[in-house]
């Protein structure tokens, strides 16, 4: 039998029935109709092409691909090409597409075999370099299949795996086939039209925006003249520090809240959240970080946040919840953002803040405040947000 992902197939099957109008997203416990952060992203890696030149993961950035793991003697050899021959031929004029194999033997696939096999296999391609075929460090690939692909090999046949995988654009598992089913390719060939939709209305929705941006009057920059946020050194959800030297060049959305709070912050975690998930449907997730600080530090220590941030579906490498020292958070938001922070016996929860989420540029200016308890307010952030980033600044 051929070797299987862990639940992938058992989940999504492979009858070739799909019940998405886009297409899932897939994590250690399973299938997830709609991104998370614990999606699975395949890892960096660095290997050899059948060229036998370097051949970098970061290559792949905007591409779709199908992932395939076999080697060039390996008994099952020709279904597994007669498989991917299809989508090599149908998309051979799309730049975008490729097929990418991992060899299961690197000591016999050298270049030169590689080579050979995929010039034979592909010579009535328009276009040289879709079809990779990777070596290298037979322990890396190994990792790479397990770790990043979720592949669980038989032990009794570990070189026998039959399981296809379709990656997209961003580097995210979003589909996975069966090479020995008739119906795997032609599930594969729809699953990329819908990952080609996906695209096409981003790259329609980035022109929009672009156009929406470049007519758009400027944001004022707000607070005294020439003001900026100033340094700071808090603490984050892992106990490490977290400085204005992390933001990197980045947009900021800043926001006060406590993780005990009864009333507003809810809302805000829920706005913040929802930010989030759109900032990356916007391609932003990159370039805007989401930054709350906790107005009950002596409570709200590393490991409470953690939890927190855990609770409400934090992504850290775009949300970052901090704390530190009390005295320095309420100067912060007074001095810097020009925010509320402060203990008061006649609020709930004992503490008052500001219910206003702050837009910083790359520079530190502040370009706006917007209510984020309001649905509305918080669109025009996300949209005011996008104009700064398209325009740079």
């Amino acid at each position: 039998m051929l070797g299987l992902p862990l639940a992938g197939l058992l989940i999504l099957g492979i009858d070739g029935e799909h019940h998405f109008s886009t297409l899932p997203y897939y994590a250690e416990e399973g299938l997830i109709e709609t991104w998370r952060p614990e999606a699975r992203r395949v890892s960096a890696f660095s290997l050899i092409n059948q060229d036998g030149d370097a051949f970098h993961s970061d290559s792949l950035e905007g591409t779709v691909w199908l992932a395939a793991f076999y080697s060039t003697r390996a008994p099952h050899v020709a279904q597994m090409t007669k498989q991917l021959l299809w989508p090599n031929f149908r998309y051979r004029a799309e730049d975008d597409i490729a097929t990418i194999c991992f060899t299961l033997d690197a000591e016999h696939d050298q270049p030169e075999i590689l080579q050979e096999y995929v010039s034979r296999n592909t010579r009535y391609n328009s276009h040289s370099g879709k079809w990779q075929f990777l070596t290298g460090d037979q322990e890396i690939i190994d990792r790479l299949i397990s770790e990043s692909f979720m592949i669980q090999r038989d032990p009794a046949e570990p070189d026998n795996i039959a399981t296809l995988w379709l990656v997209d654009s961003y580097g995210y598992l979003r589909g996975v086939y069966h090479a020995a089913s008739e119906d795997a390719i032609k599930d594969a060939v729809e699953d990329i039209a819908l990952l080609q939709k996906e695209m096409d209305e981003k790259a329609y929705a980035r022109k929009k925006a672009i156009k929406k941006a470049l007519q758009a009057p400027p944001l004022p920059v707000l607070g005294p003249e020439d003001h900026t946020v100033p340094a700071f050194v808090f603490l984050d959800m892992d106990s490490l520090e977290f400085s204005h030297r992390d933001i990197k060049n980045r947009l900021r959305i800043v926001d006060f809240f406590f993780t005990r709070c009864p009333t507003i912050c809810p809302m805000m975690s829920s706005q913040m959240a929802r930010m989030q998930d759109i900032l990356r449907e916007r391609d932003m997730q990159d370039d805007v970080l989401l930054l709350s600080h906790s107005v009950d530090p002596e409570h709200d220590r590393p490991e409470q946040l953690r939890s927190y941030g855990e609770r409400i579906g934090l992504n850290p490498n775009q949300w970052q919840l901090l704390t530190g020292e009390k005295a320095s958070i309420y100067a912060m938001a007074k001095e810097g953002y020009f925010l509320t922070a402060l203990e008061s016996d006649t609020t709930a929860g004992g503490f008052f803040h500001s219910d206003l989420f702050a837009l910083v540029d790359r520079s530190g200016q502040i370009r706006g405040y917007y209510d984020g308890t309001s649905t509305t307010e918080v669109d025009q952030l996300l949209d005011d947000a996008e104009q700064l980033w398209i325009l740079n600044q």
